[in-house]
This record gives C-alpha cells, sequence and structure tokens, in this order.
C-alpha cells in the first residue's frame, strides 16, 4: 500500500498541517521523530540476495504503529530531532550510539528511490551559502557583491569599493554557551569597527554589500506553485534583518515575475530540490510600493537573491496570508496517486 513517510519531530506545526491534507485526501501516511529511537522505535532493514532491485524491506515500529520501507512512495523531511539514547549510557557510548543510529537508519531511509521534499543530501548542499550565491549567479539571478574572508585588509578593501555592508552568519545562527543560547543576526559594519578587526582572523566571515531596500520578498516554491509575499519592515532592526522584529513587520501577497519564477526553478532543478523558501530584496530608491509591487520589470530588475532556506518556515506566512502551502505539498507528495 502507497504510504507518504513524514520524518520531524513531534509537534512541529508545519508537519503536522501536511499531515492533515494527506489525511483529508485519505492519503495513508506514517511518522518518524528520530528521538524515538533507539527507546520507543525497532528499526529492521533486509536488502536480498536478488538483481531485481527492490531494495530495502522490512518494518519500523514507532510509537504510532508499524509501516513497511517497501510501501513508502514519498517523504517529507521536515525538523528531525537527534536520538534518545538511554541516559544509563556514558558520553562516548552515546556518540558512538548515535553515530551507528545515524548511518544505519539514516542511511536505510535516505536510500528510498521516492519523492522527496527534500532529500537531506540535497538540504546538505544548500547549507553552503557562497554556494547558494554562485547558483544563483550562474541561472541568472542578481546578486549582491560578496566577499567571503578571514583577512581584515580584503575587508577594508571591499568596504572602500563598496561602501557599506553587512556582515551575516555563513552557518547556524545560533552560539550556544553555558546553558544560553544567542542569535547571531545580520547587522550592518559601522565604520569605526574597520579600523579594529580583531579576532576576523580566526575563520571566515561572509560580507556583502548593503543593499537600500524598498521590501523584501519571501518566494516559497513547492514543485510547480510558487506563493511569493512582499514582507515590509517598520522598524530600524526589521529593516537589516527582519527575523529581529516580527511584531514590526506588515505582509502583502505579490504576483512575483515570470522571469524571477523560472530562474528559481532552475535553481532548484540544479540543486536538487522540490522545496525551497527564497529570500529577496527589492532595491530602489522610490518608497511608493503602489509603483515597486505592479510594476514587473521593475521588480524583476531590481530583487536581488540572498538566500534559499531548502527546510525554510513557511507556517507563519500561511497563516498571515491565508496561503495554500501545505495543500500544495501534500499534492506534490501524492502526486498521480491522488
Amino acid at each position: 500500500m502507497s504510504r507518504v513517510l513524514i520524518v520531524s519531530g513531534r509537534g512541529d506545526w508545519s508537519a503536522e498541517q501536511v499531515a492533515k491534507q494527506l489525511e483529508g485526501r485519505g492519503c495513508a501516511y506514517s511518522w518518524l521523530d528520530p528521538a524515538d529511537f533507539p527507546q520507543r522505535m525497532q528499526v529492521m532493514a533486509r536488502l536480498g540476495h536478488t538483481r531485481l532491485g527492490r531494495g530495502w524491506q522490512g518494518e519500523v515500529q514507532t510509537p504510532d504503529g508499524i509501516f513497511f520501507w517497501e510501501d513508502i512512495s514519498a517523504v517529507f523531511y521536515r525538523r528531525p530531532r537527534d536520538f534518545d539514547m538511554p541516559s544509563a549510557m556514558s558520553g562516548p557510548e552515546q556518540r558512538f550510539a548515535r553515530a551507528q543510529a545515524r548511518v544505519g537508519l539514516g542511511g536505510v531511509l535516505t536510500s528510498l528511490p521516492v519523492k522527496w521534499i527534500n532529500h537531506p543530501s540535497a538540504l546538505a548542499d544548500c547549507e553552503y551559502k557562497p554556494r547558494q550565491l554562485s547558483l544563483a549567479q550562474a541561472v541568472g539571478l542578481r546578486v549582491p557583491a560578496t566577499i567571503v574572508t578571514n583577512a581584515p585588509d580584503e575587508v577594508r578593501r571591499f568596504a572602500a569599493e563598496h561602501g557599506d555592508i553587512i556582515v551575516k552568519s555563513l552557518a547556524e545562527p545560533i552560539i550556544a554557551e553555558a546553558g544560553s543560547q544567542k542569535a547571531i543576526w545580520t547587522r550592518r559594519v559601522a565604520a569605526p569597527e574597520m579600523a579594529d578587526l580583531i579576532g576576523l582572523e580566526l575563520t571566515t566571515h561572509l560580507f556583502q554589500e548593503w543593499v537600500p531596500k524598498a521590501y523584501e520578498i519571501r518566494l516559497t516554491v513547492v514543485g510547480e506553485r510558487d506563493f511569493a509575499v512582499a514582507i515590509h519592515a517598520h522598524s530600524a532592526a526589521a529593516r537589516i534583518d527582519w527575523r529581529t522584529d516580527y511584531d514590526a513587520l506588515t505582509y502583502e501577497v505579490i504576483d512575483c515575475p515570470v522571469g524571477i519564477v523560472d530562474r528559481v526553478r532552475d535553481f532548484l532543478s540544479a540543486a536538487g530540490l522540490t522545496y525551497g523558501a527564497f529570500d529577496f530584496i527589492v532595491a530602489a530608491d522610490t518608497d511608493d510600493p503602489a509603483f515597486l509591487e505592479n510594476n514587473a520589470v521593475f521588480l524583476e530588475n531590481n530583487a536581488v537573491f540572498f538566500e534559499c532556506n531548502a527546510a525554510g518556515q513557511w507556517g507563519w506566512l500561511a497563516q498571515e496570508c491565508g496561503l495554500p502551502i501545505a495543500e500544495a505539498i501534500a499534492d506534490e507528495l501524492i502526486g498521480d496517486d491522488q
């Protein structure tokens, strides 16, 4: 029996919305939360001595019931949690067991030759922001002037060439220390900082030209469907990084120019992705929203690509703007079986 597999932590709102859509269509699905393994999950996968290419077979027992590897027709891979090892195990034992589980359970899972949103290997590749920027440029999207370096003098030269610049995290923007977490947001680099860049040499940093913006666009693409939302920032902090001040944001559903959508789909195809949440800045000196949002030629020429979030959040925009993103994901997972 054909079955969709949802791989995510329990309580994930976005995954739950997709599950509701699948259920409403009468589509069978199972939920795999890696945090259930090994204490609440048992795995069996067998690869027979055959040339028929049938792949892995066997069953997985989860707290919700049993599913069979051979029944899986599509996987919605969202935000899986880490394996939950017994506390009686020592630290080295837990690290060893997690590594075995990652390669064992993860290896069987990722070998499934089915529809993925999105495959873990494609997600891992998309984490490399320099690769994203290069790929975006290759498909014809406008990208900001960028430098990746740990050389202070190169940063100074870059700033002298481009004027105001920003610095952003290359990887997960969270520092965990002493039981607390600190987010590292995108920020503008003040001119006085150029004289003292001590510590910059210790790792790579990503600097980009500051792009004066009218507003930003979050373009969410699921297969052949796209959902574009203009994000207007109404505070100084949000105008630099809108994630810092959600209360200062307003949203408006817009039509994204075909030229941008086509290039974004080329990006997804080259990256091996079915879903992507793309962040653009609309560079402009004018602040007339009616002109900016209704002039497709202007928008296409002035939309600057900054990032693709291959596992990006979409739930809050679906709620704020009434967008059927969960429905689109369910449709993509079911495909011709619906």
